[in-house]
């Protein structure tokens, strides 16, 4: 059976561009299930990030025992056609988020969690607009986590490990992630700048070019800029990447500097939440509510949320001014050795 085609990367208001790179103002699908919700609490209300509780009900019947639901959000952490290094010429760019584990079912009850990336499938949202199609027969505990709606990238709570669409993701000595109740665990994805390939052609926009600035303009750029760096879709190539994951604050590389195909810089990446059976409860933390600290992580996160973001998370590559054409881009948001897809 052939791969399906990727969803070609998306156009971004100035507006939904500043909620990408502050990591403000995510939601995710409903979920398809009354079994399961995700609920802002009064801690979300006071971070500029974007803070959701999951709850399980206490129902462990066969109607969630037996099935699978997975749900993404409305807005990439990963743009492509401003966050590509290859595009904004900067030396790198990483995307992260966390998940608090406060449940992970109950007693005699399969269950398990899954979360972290999501290349949507041509055609995805027409699965949103049906959450329901999201909702599938577990049949098996073991099984590799994947999403309904195109290739991801997990961290699985089952066994540690983290799987590309499916696949298991070899690390050195086999060593594997594992966490449980009362940790929290993040994964990220670092873009990084190829000096090996040309720049991608680009040009500025002008974000509202006969409209008062809006105070999320002024909010991104103070000094009254209202030019954007982006590219075509069609004009984007693969730039390598890095994964990691983190559980209590410790950072881990997961496979060292491997290019996977659908994660290569070439179309949006979206937070995916995959949940088997019933009792799986935690804290879904983005931007500034995730408590990482390393490289990329929360004090970077609070530039973007206060509307740093041309500055926050990376800087301009030494190599850009060689490559770069025509025509610069936040924390949130080559060659390819292997592909998983």
């Amino acid at each position: 059976m052939a791969d399906k085609p990727l969803a070609v990367a998306a156009k971004y208001a100035d507006r939904e561009r500043y909620f990408i790179a502050a990591g403000k103002g995510f939601q995710f699908q409903n979920i398809p299930t009354a079994n399961y919700r995700l609920a802002q609490t009064a801690e979300g209300l006071k971070t500029k990030g974007t803070f959701w509780q999951l709850n399980p009900s206490a129902d462990s019947s066969a109607t969630t025992t037996a099935t699978t639901w997975d749900v993404y959000a409305n807005y990439p952490l990963f743009a492509a056609r401003y966050d590509s290094p290859l595009v904004s010429g900067v030396d790198a760019k990483t995307i992260y988020w966390e998940f608090e584990i406060t449940s992970l079912g109950y007693a005699g009850t399969p269950a398990s969690l899954a979360f972290g990336f999501l290349v949507k499938d041509a055609g995805s949202d027409a699965v949103a607009a049906r959450p329901e199609k999201s909702l599938r027969a577990f049949d098996d505990p073991a099984a590799p986590p994947t999403s309904a709606s195109g290739p991801s990238l997990l961290w699985n709570s089952t066994d540690g490990a983290v799987y590309a669409n499916g696949v298991k993701v070899p690390t050195e000595d086999g060593v594997t992630f594992t966490a449980g109740v009362g940790d929290t665990v993040g994964i990220g994805i670092t873009y990084l700048f190829d000096a090996s390939v040309p720049m991608v052609p680009t040009r500025d926009v002008h974000d509202n070019p006969s409209a008062k600035p809006s105070k999320i303009s002024k909010a991104i750029d103070r000094k009254g800029n209202q030019t954007t760096r982006t590219a075509d879709a069609k004009d984007l190539v693969p730039c390598p990447t890095k994964v990691f994951v983190t559980v209590n604050g410790e950072e881990k590389p997961v496979g060292g500097d491997v290019a996977r195909g659908f994660l290569a810089g070439l179309t949006d990446v979206f937070p995916v939440l995959v949940v088997s059976g019933p009792g799986v409860g935690g804290k879904v933390k983005i931007g500034e509510a995730v408590g990482f600290a390393g490289d990329g992580g929360v004090a970077d996160a609070e530039l973007a949320a206060k509307g740093n973001a041309a500055n926050a998370g990376f800087k301009p590559s030494k190599w850009s001014k060689f490559f770069r054409t025509t025509g610069g881009g936040g924390w949130f948001g080559g060659g390819q050795s292997a592909s998983f897809y």
